[in-house]
């Protein structure tokens, strides 16, 4: 049986949709979510300590986000350059939240008005999860556990730190799931005090009718959830149809009325979303990921081929060991070129993910599944789009925020089938080894925190400021990573990456940079060291270098297995003047 075949078996269950509902009362339901948010910010706390001896962004990408919000605040127009409207962000909605920082409260620092948005994202998710979890009627303590477990992975927790949009991602599909599937079937209360002011009613009126349980509400709630998601990441635009496929395999008794209030809202923001694409690149989906995708991909076959795929899903494997220690800085880069160590133990954690997430599907939890669902709807999307398992794993939120519960549920399942019991030791030893496990992943992500934080201070950084004082504002400027540079030099950037511009991939993909270069009169140029050979840079000919900051390598390393950051060094050319 297929992956896709179990899912849906366990949607289409009877026994899941008459999975009895777990009601907790208020009181314990308050306490357990204070806790929980308490101790997201206590190990977001640990990690975001990092600020105080580097402060910024561990990417370089985090700042172009802050350039299109501070054009849309000061100039009112959606792009990367000051008063033209372009491409370069995939996230709308993440676009408006920070230009509404330097609209309405003046320009606070980024670094922290994103870490605060940051404590509310992670402060939501756990208890979010918890409440999912208990409405499928989990037990507490493994309800506790699956909510709980996400804060002590390192790498989860490092979405916070990067100025992007991926824990409000989170946020909102979790939100939505929550919501559209809060109503219980026809003939079930959905609260004790429904229960109660159903039999009060029954006393008064004499009635046997079946209470009445409004839905509509919730269904607004969702679907206001999925339409901000959609305008959160372009991934999105499958997620309200899944909600209602999902629902209509689990006969959850959603009204034609509830699926058209779903649809309402997604469907509006669908529209915002094509709508703003057109508007500022003439094509209905983001075109930011064209030129990256040719530069990334164009050795490999091409970002469909299957040796793409391959490569996608081993990265993965590589990066699973990663979670807990720094000694993993080397790369497969090949078939033939397997390491057994990293290998074995990647490939180990593998299994006992899709363990946990059998064993998790074999209790029929109604809203865990479709979690799991949407977390390999969402897989699938980037294996046959975009396959990069780098860059820190940010553009798979949910894969990061579900191994830790899984892996739990994997080893506690493997461990009662190999002992043939399920004694409380056993649950308490998997809690042990998952806490030792957070704390090992909490350390090592803060150093890689730390170790790529300086490294964009130390190019990237650095560079803006020596062009400060070296290259004039009017200069006719050019750069491959255009963030940090674009938000602190002040002058223009005419992007070499393929992000904004969407006429200029043709000159990438053809081997026509330079050309490029002459037709837009461009003085100056910043590329990534080894840039000249890696794009085609290497027909400038009598280009003079004026600048170069690097860091050490062993800082850049680890900064760069873990999350491709950048490349070690930036080199800034001036080029000759041209008639």
């Amino acid at each position: 049986m297929t992956a896709a075949s179990a899912f849906s078996a366990t949607l289409s269950s009877p026994a899941l949709a008459a999975a009895p509902e777990m009601q907790p009362r208020p009181e314990g339901t308050r306490r357990s979510v204070a806790l929980l948010a308490t101790a997201y910010a206590v190990s977001f706390s640990f990690l975001a300590s990092v600020l105080r001896v580097q402060h910024g962004f561990p990417l370089d990408d985090s700042y172009i986000h802050q350039t299109i919000a501070r054009n849309l605040a000061e100039r009112g127009t959606l792009g990367f350059i000051r008063g033209q409207r372009s491409s370069g962000a995939t996230s709308l909605l993440w676009t408006v939240l920070q230009a509404a920082n330097y609209r309405v409260l003046g320009g606070v620092d980024p670094v922290w008005y994103n870490l605060a948005l940051s404590y509310f994202c992670l402060m939501a998710i756990g208890p979010l999860l918890f409440l999912l979890a208990r409405r499928d009627g989990l037990s507490k303590r493994i309800c506790w556990v699956l909510a709980l477990a996400p804060a002590l992975m390192g790498n989860f927790l490092w979405l916070g730190l990067i100025g992007m949009e991926h824990l409000l991602f989170v946020v909102f599909s979790l939100a939505a799931i929550y919501w559209w599937f809060s109503p219980v079937p026809r003939g079930q209360a959905s609260s004790e005090a429904q229960m109660l002011m159903y039999a009060h009613t029954q006393i008064r009126t004499g009635s046997q009718a079946e209470p009445e349980i409004r839905t509509w509400k919730s269904a607004l709630l969702a679907g206001s959830a999925a339409g901000l998601l959609v305008i959160t990441r372009p991934e999105a635009v499958v997620f309200a149809p899944l909600l209602l496929a999902a629902s209509l395999l689990a006969k959850t008794r959603r009204s034609v009325r509830d699926g058209a209030i779903l649809l309402g809202p997604w469907g509006g923001m669908l529209a915002v979303f094509f709508g703003a694409n057109l508007w500022t690149s003439g094509s209905l989906m983001p075109v930011t990921l064209k030129g990256r995708s040719w530069l990334y991909f164009h050795r490999s076959g091409g970002a469909h081929s299957l040796y793409s795929m391959v490569r996608f899903c081993g990265a993965w494997i590589q990066r699973l060991p990663r979670q807990f220690s720094l000694r993993y800085t080397h790369q497969i880069d090949s078939l033939r070129d397997i390491r057994a160590a990293t290998a074995l133990f990647g490939l180990t954690m593998v299994v006992l993910a899709l363990l946990g997430a059998w064993s998790l599907l074999r209790r029929r939890p109604l809203r865990l599944t479709v979690l799991l669902v949407w977390a390999a709807v969402h897989f699938t999307i980037y294996l046959f789009t975009f396959p990069s398992g780098g860059h820190g794993g940010r553009y798979q939120p949910l894969t990061l925020m579900l191994f830790f519960p899984l892996l739990f549920l994997g080893l506690l399942f493997a461990l009662t089938k190999l002992l043939h019991t399920e004694r409380a030791w056993i649950f308490g030893g998997v809690c042990a080894v998952l806490a030792v496990a957070g704390l090992m992943s909490l350390r090592t992500w803060r150093t890689v925190t730390l170790v790529g934080i300086r490294h964009i201070n130390d190019t990237h950084g650095k560079i803006a400021l020596f062009m400060r004082d070296h290259v004039p504002v009017t200069s006719r400027f050019a750069a491959f990573d255009i963030g940090r540079v674009s938000f602190d030099w002040g002058g223009q950037v005419i992007d070499l990456g393929g992000l904004v511009d969407p006429t200029y991939f043709h000159y990438l993909a053809e081997g026509r940079v330079p050309d490029y270069l002459l037709l837009r009169r461009v003085q100056f140029v910043l590329l990534p060291s080894m840039g000249m050979e890696a794009v085609g840079f290497q027909t400038m000919g009598t280009a003079q270098k004026i600048a170069e900051f690097c860091s050490p390598t062993e800082d850049w390393l680890i900064g760069f297995r873990y999350t491709i950051h950048a490349t070690q060094c930036q080199e800034l050319y001036e080029l000759p003047e041209r008639q």
